[in-house]
């Protein structure tokens, strides 16, 4: 009878001894926790995306906070959070989107099961690259090729350019023409100023003969 007791207490505490193993063997851990950071511009605008990995294979719900790590080492302020609701040992993952910093290492902090507010191990670094955004939203503009400029605007001649060309040459004024012509007179002899001149000198003429005239009878008379 003592011997059947001993035989099935040692059953007992080799089943409990499974169990427990089993149990720790199944039991959250901060190891199971991985974490990573990128560049992410799917929104529009440059995001650090944290990803956080959890390959806990009891399956033990388990909430992520993302903090700024100060200078010191120290938590600022909650800039992120995410829930992994049934991890496995494949390992299932949540990414956090929060304010881009390059080169920058972020806190992240586990609750899960027996896990209180626990900081991951291995921080992970936002890459020492800058992360441009680029708009995905088409433009307003349209792309098709532009309408052509209307005919009339430049193959319509205006009154002004079918009105035929004016002469830019000067017309000589009748005041310009005038020493011209008087001129021409001179030349030629002709004028009022010729016909005086011929006046006068066929009347000294004409008293000269008279006088010589005179002056002949005289002597002629003198001599009889």
């Amino acid at each position: 009878m003592t011997f059947k007791r001993a035989v099935t207490v040692a059953a007992a505490t080799a089943t409990a001894a499974v169990l427990l193993a089993s149990g720790s063997a199944y039991a959250c851990s901060i190891s199971d926790f991985t974490a990573k950071a990128t560049c992410d511009t799917s929104t529009g605008e440059a995001r650090a995306a944290i990803t956080v990995t959890d390959k806990d294979a009891s399956g033990t719900p388990a909430d992520i906070s993302v903090r700024m790590r100060m200078a010191v080492g120290f938590d600022g302020q909650t800039v992120g959070t995410g829930h992994i609701e049934h991890p496995t040992a494949a390992g299932v993952s949540t990414t956090i989107l929060v304010p881009w910093m390059q080169g920058y290492q972020w806190n992240i902090w586990v609750t899960a099961g027996n896990i209180h507010e626990e900081l991951l191990t291995n921080l992970p670094i936002s890459p020492d690259a800058p992360c441009v955004a680029t708009s995905s939203h088409p433009s307003s503009t349209p792309t098709g090729p532009a309408p052509s400029a209307s005919p009339t605007a430049t193959a319509t001649p205006t009154s002004s350019a079918a009105a035929p060309a004016t002469s830019t040459s000067p017309v000589p004024s009748t005041s310009a023409s005038s020493p011209a012509a008087g001129t021409g007179l001179a030349e030629t002899g002709g004028g009022s100023g010729t016909t005086l001149v011929g006046g006068s000198a066929a009347v000294v003429i004409t008293a000269g003969a008279g006088v010589l005239f005179a002056v002949r009878r005289r002597k002629a008379a003198a001599r009889h």
